[in-house]
């Protein structure tokens, strides 16, 4: 069982997301108590609260997000704007993309983001156009992957529509295939958040990696995205339980505290069928334990 700092328990044996957000609104100004950005925590319950189709509060607990001061502050003002336009609020919605666009004018990400953002709003002729935006902006960043993962969503949302193909969409390279149709060669370990507290008992020095869970996640999500273009083979994440990898290292004669010892740990997990295949599904549950869908959580970095 996770060990929960005493301060944030309220908070954690909260039974609804009203009363989790009363508990959060009580710790602002007590910031530097917490052992988390009360932006992030803040960030968890909206994405609870859209899971529930609550879009409101959704879009109520991300604008706390923000002013919280979470980890990713441009990924988080993505989501509000994105809830926003869910929950029926359309130009406040688009505002808050419009600053976003005019700040990252060539990130052809942004607008691929809003152009899924209207389409899950139901904005169907405007989604279009944000991804006519996405394909441009990558043309005028001359990256050819950026081009070619815009032309990908932006053919897939013409598709979706009946659009017949244009020469976008004719030059758009195939989808990569599925995971399923692809051998995982390999698996990376990992500390899931559960393990940290007992991670750093064993191994003080791991706490620059651990200490901030979110940035650690990141940093792995990095680094798995890179391993998949240079290998060309998707890999798995395996999670280390402490205890039973230092029961298995007593046995197998490895150290514990090596890097080679969890990567050899990380294979058997893998051999044994106990590692997870990377990347999940953008609407499935993100590798990470957040809790949140892989395409708002680790898959939005």
């Amino acid at each position: 069982m996770a060990v929960v700092e005493p301060i944030l328990e309220p908070y954690v044996a909260a039974l609804t997301l009203a009363d989790a957000e009363r508990e959060l609104d009580r710790l602002v100004g007590r910031e530097d108590e917490l052992p988390v950005a009360i932006g992030d925590l803040y960030e968890d319950l909206a994405a609870q609260a859209a899971d529930d189709d609550d879009y409101e509060l959704a879009a109520r607990l991300q604008q706390k997000a923000i002013e919280g001061d979470c980890s990713q502050p441009f990924v988080a003002r993505e989501m509000h704007g994105w809830y926003l336009l869910k929950a029926g609020a359309t130009a406040e919605g688009e505002g808050v993309f419009s600053a976003l666009c005019a700040e990252r004018w060539d990130d052809a990400g942004v607008w691929i983001t809003l152009g899924h953002a209207r389409s899950d709003a139901g904005l169907q002729d405007e989604a279009l156009q944000a991804f006519d935006e996405a394909v441009a902006a990558a043309k005028r960043s001359g990256s050819r992957e950026e081009i070619e993962r815009a032309r990908i969503e932006r053919k897939a949302e013409r598709e979706h529509v009946g659009l017949e193909p244009d020469r976008d969409d004719k030059l758009a390279p195939a989808p990569r295939p599925l995971i399923q149709q692809r051998p995982v060669a390999w698996a990376l370990a990992w500390f899931p958040p559960d393990q940290h507290a007992a991670a750093l008992e064993h191994w003080p020095d791991l706490v620059e990696d651990l200490e901030h869970p979110e940035a650690y996640a990141r940093r792995l999500e990095r680094h798995l995205r890179d391993l998949d273009r240079s290998l060309g083979q998707h890999p798995a994440v395996a999670a280390i339980d402490v205890e039973e990898f230092v029961s298995w290292a007593a046995s197998e004669g490895h150290d514990p505290a090596s890097g080679r010892a969890r990567s050899v740990y990380s294979a058997e997990l893998l051999r044994t069928g106990r590692a997870v295949p990377w990347p999940p599904g953008r609407n499935d549950a993100c590798w990470c334990r957040s809790g949140r869908k892989y395409k708002r959580c680790c898959g939005a970095s």
